[in-house]
């Protein structure tokens, strides 16, 4: 049986993507998301976050917890959120795009995405 675990790099990249997108300091973040800042200071050297920290990292992205687990294989938990999420992640971290046009091209996405996944289902 597979064991899941904890992709501590990409949460954390995630998380200074969205950061650099708010203009926010590792601070801010931390106040925001209600975790303490030696929390980011430790993930920032590749440990892991208690499970409270964990939630309310993934609930201040918007993000699902399961992208950020990854089975013994090294492969996403959950495949189908993958291409979708990491889209997303790209937009708020490109400098060029302000944040409603990020907004919009993550709409687009996603209405296509759905679009596909019904044209899949037949």
């Amino acid at each position: 049986m597979p064991q899941s675990r904890l992709d501590v790099a990409a949460l954390y990249v995630t998380l200074d993507s969205e950061r650099q997108q708010r203009g926010l300091s590792w601070r801010q973040v931390a106040q925001e998301a209600g975790v303490g800042p030696s929390t980011l200071s430790r993930m920032a050297q590749g440990n892991r976050p208690d499970v409270d920290s964990f939630a309310a990292l993934v609930h201040w992205l918007g993000l699902p917890a399961e992208q950020f687990m990854r089975h013994s294989d090294d492969e996403p938990a959950r495949q189908a959120t993958g291409p979708a999420q990491a889209v997303a992640s790209l937009l708020r971290a490109d400098k060029n795009l302000d944040p409603e046009s990020a907004a919009a091209i993550d709409d687009i996405l996603q209405a296509a995405m759905r679009l596909a996944d019904k044209r899949a289902k037949g």
